[in-house]
């Protein structure tokens, strides 16, 4: 092959490619939806709710981009996980407060909320678009409200299985345009239960006291959206700004877990920051016996 023939070969490969990647970005990546699973193990998890799952949501960002049929898939994927458990972290529209939702749309997305399917309980904190007036948040909370969500914000609640044996879930409020208020949520916390922290903004790992938290979850970031290797994401939103995608380890001691969400905002793309749910499955450690020793 001469060499004008292979240049012209890597030039169309490119140019192949770069299409391929834009064409990906901007038609086919924001409503590619999949399940992230983990499994989170420790000695805390009572045997009543081991292998119980916990599927985390976010980010919807409706009325915009996100409209009824890519909803639809949506709670199609959540409800064929067979989550036990099911959390909202906030956002379930994009700016209500300037794109007011239609009564249609309210019933509508009312509606597809209610479908999900979680036999030990649904659950949802608020996120800061959520929060961007009384209006919005009193019409959002009614919408959760009236599809079974349980609003938790800067509170906790206890979590059984069929028992007496529980876990807490404890939701705080959106940093951004919220009053996240940890005395309140934690005041009947003990560390020697296994606790979840449900919040809509990441950065607030830092406030939190290492020893009272297990795993949170969170979202706002949207990992970025668009995501480029080493250098980062391309746009990182406020109160996500020291994490920002992905899971982190706190201080040693907890697992923070930053999800993608499911919707977009300003523009419909996404590179490589797929469109997530997350299942987190619990797992009992049982403590190693002592081995006897004799003198």
């Amino acid at each position: 092959m001469k060499v004008w023939q292979k240049i012209l070969l890597i030039f169309t490969l490119l140019v192949f490619l770069i299409g391929g990647l834009y064409y990906d970005t901007f038609y086919v990546a924001p409503s590619r939806f999949k399940v992230r699973y983990e499994t989170i193990s420790s000695t805390k998890i009572p045997t009543q709710l081991n292998d119980v799952n916990i599927l985390f949501f976010s980010d919807v960002h409706y009325n915009n981009f996100m409209d009824e049929i890519r909803f639809n898939e949506v709670i199609q994927l959540i409800n064929d996980t067979s989550a036990d458990i099911v959390v909202f972290v906030g956002d379930l529209f994009d700016h209500p407060s300037n794109n007011i939702p239609s009564e249609e749309v309210l019933q509508k997305i009312t509606e597809q909320l209610k479908s999900i399917s979680a036999p030990l309980g649904k659950f949802a904190v608020l996120g800061n678009h959520d929060l961007e007036s009384e209006t919005t948040k009193e019409m959002i909370s009614s919408v959760l409200h009236r599809a079974d969500f349980e609003i938790i914000t800067n509170r906790s609640i206890m979590i059984r299985n069929k028992g007496s044996e529980a876990i807490n879930l404890i939701g705080l409020d959106s940093q951004l345009l919220g009053i996240p208020d940890l005395n309140t949520a934690f005041a009947t916390v003990s560390p020697n239960s296994f606790n979840i922290v449900v919040s809509h903004t990441p950065d607030i790992a830092d406030s939190l006291t290492p020893d009272l938290v297990d795993l949170q979850v969170s979202g706002h970031s949207h990992g970025g959206q668009v995501y480029f290797p080493i250098i980062g994401a391309f746009y990182t939103a406020p109160y996500a700004e020291i994490y920002n995608k992905g899971k982190y380890k706190i201080n040693d001691q907890f697992v923070l877990d930053v999800m993608n969400g499911i919707g977009t905002t300003k523009m419909d793309i996404r590179f490589l920051s797929d469109a997530e749910v997350v299942v987190y499955r619990l797992k009992k450690t049982i403590e190693p016996t002592p081995t006897p020793t004799t003198e």
